[in-house]
């Protein structure tokens, strides 16, 4: 599981500064960036109490997160 949560924050990271370079409002990102963040604790606390359908939602909000910060980049 480790591979797969690096794999999710360095493409996190990458939307947040590609974001900020094409002056996506800072509040915008903060908030998805903060969203992004409270998913994957989320995540893995229901992967630990084995909530896998909980967990499936948690993972397609921190997912959408993600790619929120490239779809406001381009607009």
């Amino acid at each position: 599981r480790v591979p797969q949560s690096a794999s999710g924050t360095t493409r996190f990271a990458a939307g947040v500064i590609i974001a900020h370079l094409c002056n996506t409002p800072q509040a915008t990102i903060d908030a998805l960036a903060v969203t992004f963040t409270v998913a994957r604790v989320a995540y893995g606390l229901c992967y630990i109490a084995d909530r896998s359908t909980l967990r499936s939602l948690v993972w397609a909000l921190g997912f959408g997160c993600m790619v929120a910060l490239f779809v406001t980049s381009a607009g």
